[in-house]
């Protein structure tokens, strides 16, 4: 996909100019180049550079300086990453490997400096989502949107930190008092501007601004399905299969009634966006999963919250299984933190050792910031 950047300006979008596309250095790997060119990659509109030799790739590289290399581990793949990175730290790499990880090969991966790891055979599915985020480009379901918000028929400078279909939580650059009316101007990607009116419930000032709790008022039917969306989950008719993104808090008021209907067949369940789970919302997630009539579900890019859950309950998973997963990440230098996409096939190659990437803040290493057996215990029983 060509970046499409938009900026609402009271009820217009106004379109920036596009930025160029991606050049993505491939290796010569049937599997890889038909995954290229499988559905979800035609959204990125990448620029394809294959190479047949390291030599090869190392002289594409020099000439084309490409955004992404996507690059075999054997036989030379360790030494050209290195080449890569000592002539420009800065371009992303994924490394992609066999079935099985040798200690040695796990130490290399972290010496090499590559960006990420992938073990083959893989999915369309995880291949797009390791290549959308080191490209910064929105995963499938994970597009933004544009928000705008004004007071007494004014536009503000505004912040969202929280939306829910209920309401919204803002930082506001000026005064704000409780019972003051608001409007709060959605443009989700690709989609035209929905506007939903509020009140402030409650108004605390901080720092020069103002940090407001707004509820809305009774939002008309399709900007409650925007909201819906957004907040709660969308479902998208993937080929053969059915893809739910899901997104938010589970607690004790989250409801997966209304979800039953659409899970039909095959179901692709994303929970990158699940940022918090609670007891009750866990018994309500496994509640649901009991209930589905599904023929065969795997779960895709969980979050971290989804997979501490997911290791003390296995419920969570159900008869499903996880293909991909983000944990945690560490460096002791600097501080830096971060979360990393990880392929469940990677770290079971690996024995369950999570692997040590370069920190991309001072060039030491960034650790797993976790106990492994505590954080993959839902690996150990998988069912395959």
């Amino acid at each position: 996909m060509i970046a499409d950047p938009r900026r609402l300006v009271g009820d217009r979008v106004i379109l920036l100019p596009p930025s160029p596309v991606p050049k993505v250095l491939v290796s010569n790997n049937s599997e890889l180049l038909r995954h290229f060119t499988a559905p979800p990659f035609q959204r990125l509109d990448l620029q394809l550079l294959v190479a047949t030799t390291a030599d090869e790739a190392r002289e594409l590289f020099r000439t084309e300086e490409p955004a992404l290399v996507v690059i075999d581990a054997e036989p030379s793949g360790f030494d050209t990453v290195r080449a890569i990175k000592a002539h420009n730290p800065s371009t992303r790499v994924i490394l992609v490997a066999g079935k099985q990880l040798s200690g040695d090969q796990m130490r290399q991966v972290s010496a090499c400096g590559c960006d990420e790891l992938l073990i083959a055979p893989m999915t369309a599915d995880e291949l797009h989502d390791v290549v959308a985020i080191q490209l910064g480009e929105p995963r499938l379901g994970t597009e933004a949107f544009a928000i705008a918000v004004a007071l007494a028929g004014k536009q503000v400078d505004a912040t969202v930190s929280n939306l829910s279909i209920d309401g919204v939580r803002l930082v506001v650059g000026e005064p704000v008092t409780e019972g003051q009316a608001l409007e709060i101007s959605i443009a989700p990607e690709g989609e035209p501007v929905v506007t939903v009116r509020g009140t402030a419930v409650w108004a605390q000032p901080r720092e020069g601004k103002t940090v407001v709790g707004v509820a809305f008022d009774k939002p008309e039917e399709r900007a409650r399905a925007v909201l819906a969306r957004l907040t709660q989950w969308q479902v998208v008719k993937d080929g053969e299969r059915i893809r739910v993104v899901l997104r938010g808090d589970f607690t004790e008021a989250t409801r997966f009634d209304e979800l039953l209907p659409a899970m039909v067949g095959r179901v692709v369940f994303d929970t990158a966006q699940v940022t918090y789970m609670n007891s009750l919302g866990v018994r309500a997630w496994c509640e649901f999963l009991r209930q589905a009539r599904i023929q065969g579900y795997e779960f895709h890019a969980c979050s971290v919250p989804f997979i501490l859950q997911a290791s003390m309950v296995r419920d969570v998973i159900g008869r499903g299984t996880v293909t991909s997963f983000f944990a945690p990440f560490h460096c002791i230098g600097c501080d830096h933190q971060e979360e990393r996409l990880l392929q469940t096939a990677a770290i079971l190659a690996a024995n369950l050792e999570p692997p040590t990437f370069k920190c991309p803040s001072c060039g030491g290493a960034l650790e797993f910031d976790d106990l492994p057996e505590r954080y993959f215990a839902f690996l150990q029983d998988d069912p395959d």
